[in-house]
């Protein structure tokens, strides 16, 4: 406000004091408005970002398979009690953590196993194993049972919350597989739901879903790259060997053309100094030195190198100049795994992102990095129910007997395994691998009822189980399954999803199961076997195992007709099938490979 001055007479001077007066009367309510409305604004603008980032104690958010959560504080470390969706897809979380955030306090009784939660007036009560909600004096029922694992009590998180009138919203995977709640009888507006969301995904990172979407994993010594979480093989150019990611010191190289292919890209050499790339539309060129240009813009930063193999012949890039190439962020995951990441955002800090890409170490085998002959028809072997131990003649075990066989002939197989046998007969574990071999899942226990007699908990058990004893003996999980008797449902199927685990069954039974004779076990084999047959046998009986090796002594000696004999996975990279967890196959034939790549893929399955 300006004033102008004015010169009075004297007998308006006491008027002149008490308009002064008055001003600073006025000015003094301002003030003192002011000093009273600042704090009410803080108040009001805290309880709008409350409501945005939640205030202490007011809202968390929470990231499926996430061992962290959100609020205004910050991160929140759940102690690696991460939630969870159950197999009906009802959404988890630890309740103590949930007391924690939200200040109630709960009591845990060992006994009857019940936990007993208090916030101001009100008392909830639930039970292990229970989908019963004890709410002061209601009983409510919740949409899934109260789980503890490993210590921990799991409960459904909009059942528990929604007794308490707290808000609950979800997320999907592709919008960050978020679970958010706010202490609050009014639900988010939409606008402060993304903000939250928002917020939320730039701390703990993008869900499984998300990173997924557009990401390449690859491992060192590994010739298959797993791509927006499909598994594709790095073919040589003949395509019976593969070409693997190798580490240079310390930096891992990927085979340009190879990597590229897999991916969908071509990679091709110009026959004088230089590759030409092509990758989602983006053209780039390599040079011989590492020299690298994207839409003809040099390529710069740490670690861009490239070199050719002398002995292979083979290109290889280095990681980071992969990364550029396909437009990712490279992220070194486990220096003991050779885990590589390339993803669409930076993994640092996203601790439980990284062990999520490390776990699929498994899925990453070396395919076809191994010696593999040409032939005209290549076989794959299979051994269900073993291992089988000290037999009659064979006392040092009947399946090291036949590993020892298939060594001398230089043959690969599929070893169906069941745990229960495993626990009794396992001194020989370490060489499946090591000569060549593939690890199967047959089951634990090879129920009478197959798995198709069971609910999804007991075939997931079932299969998880042998899964973890096969690696507890080899390092590694199984990279197939086969299900008793080849029985399949959609609840097979789809717990075999979750487990990231293909359905092999077979085309050639030799029926050694009933026949017991070695002679007609070889002319099952010499008489029907044809390029892509897998062919399902049992290392339990000595006739199987004399009978399997005189048939592959009988065409291998053949000169009319090349046989080579391969793992279930090594054929499919051969027949270049990438095979896919839930999905059965019966055959690998080509005739498969054509109906699987022109979409009309429809295997027979026996129930």
């Amino acid at each position: 406000m300006t004033y102008q001055q004015t010169t009075y007479r004297p007998r308006y001077r006491r008027r002149h004091r008490r308009r002064r007066n008055s001003h600073y009367g006025v000015l003094a309510v301002l003030i003192l408005l002011i000093v009273i409305a600042v704090p009410v604004t803080v108040r009001i603008v805290k309880g709008i970002s409350g409501v945005i980032l939640g205030s202490d104690r007011g809202q968390v958010v929470y990231q499926m398979e996430n061992s962290k959560a959100f609020a205004s504080s910050g991160v929140v470390d759940l102690g690696g009690a991460a939630p969870f969706r159950d197999e009906t897809d009802v959404a988890l979380v630890p309740l103590s953590r949930l007391c924690d955030q939200f200040g109630m306090t709960i009591e845990w009784d060992q006994v009857s196993r019940t936990a007993t939660v208090k916030y101001k007036k009100d008392t909830a009560r639930v039970q292990a194993d229970s989908q019963t909600l004890r709410f002061n004096d209601q009983t409510l029922t919740m949409n899934a049972k109260v789980r503890v694992v490993n210590g921990e009590t799991y409960v459904p998180a909009r059942d528990f919350c929604e007794a308490f009138s707290w808000q609950v919203d979800e997320l999907s995977a592709e919008q960050g597989g978020l679970l958010i709640i706010t202490k609050s009888k009014k639900a988010l507006s939409e606008k402060n739901l993304q903000a939250a969301a928002s917020d939320a995904i730039a701390t703990l990172g993008p869900s499984r879903q998300q990173l997924l979407d557009g990401s390449v994993v690859m491992r060192v010594q590994s010739d298959k790259v797993l791509a927006n979480g499909a598994s594709a093989q790095m073919s040589g150019e003949g395509k019976r060997t593969g070409e693997a990611v190798v580490e240079v010191d310390g930096m891992p190289y990927i085979p340009l053309r190879a990597g590229i292919t897999a991916l969908g890209g071509t990679a091709a050499f110009d026959g004088q100094k230089e590759w030409n790339v092509s990758y989602n539309g983006v053209a780039a060129t390599v040079s011989a030195d590492g020299k690298a240009k994207i839409d003809g813009k040099r390529v710069k930063g740490d670690g861009i190198a490239a070199y050719q193999d002398e002995e292979t012949g083979v290109f290889r890039v280095s990681a980071p100049l992969f990364a550029a190439l396909i437009g990712r962020t490279y992220t070194k995951l486990d220096d003991g795994s050779g885990m590589l990441a390339f993803t669409k955002m930076s993994l640092d800090g996203f601790d439980s992102q990284k062990a999520y890409l490390s776990g699929m170490q498994e899925q990453l085998t070396a395919a076809l990095s191994g010696n593999i002959p040409e032939a005209d028809a290549y076989i794959a072997l299979t051994f269900d129910d073993g291992p089988t131990g000290a037999m009659g003649a064979y006392a040092k075990g009947l399946t090291a007997s036949l590993l020892d066989g298939l060594k001398e002939r230089g043959a690969h197989a599929t070893f169906f395994m069941c745990g229960y046998r495993i626990k009794d007969f396992n001194s020989h574990m370490a060489r499946y691998l090591a000569e060549g071999h593939e690890l199967g899942n047959h089951t634990m226990d090879h129920p009478a009822v197959k798995l198709t007699g069971l609910d999804a908990d007991g075939v997931y058990d079932q299969v998880s189980s042998t899964s973890d004893l096969i690696a507890s003996f080899t390092s590694h999980k199984p990279t197939v399954m086969r299900p008793v008797g080849g029985g399949v449902n959609g609840t097979v199927k789809e717990q075999m999803r979750g487990l990231g685990l293909p359905i092999v069954n077979w085309s050639l039974d030799t029926e050694d199961w009933r026949v017991r004779d070695a002679e007609s076990v070889k002319n099952a084999i010499v008489s029907k076997v044809k390029d892509g047959d897998i062919v399902l046998m049992h290392d339990i009986y000595p006739t199987t195992v004399q009978g399997v090796l005189a048939a592959i002594d009988e065409l291998q000696s053949r000169t009319d007709k090349t046989y080579a004999f391969v793992t279930v996975s090594e054929l499919a990279a051969i027949k270049g099938i990438s095979l896919e967890a839930g999905v059965v196959y019966n055959d690998l034939s080509d005739a498969t490979a054509q109906s699987i790549a022109d979409g009309t893929y429809s295997p027979t399955e026996f129930s």
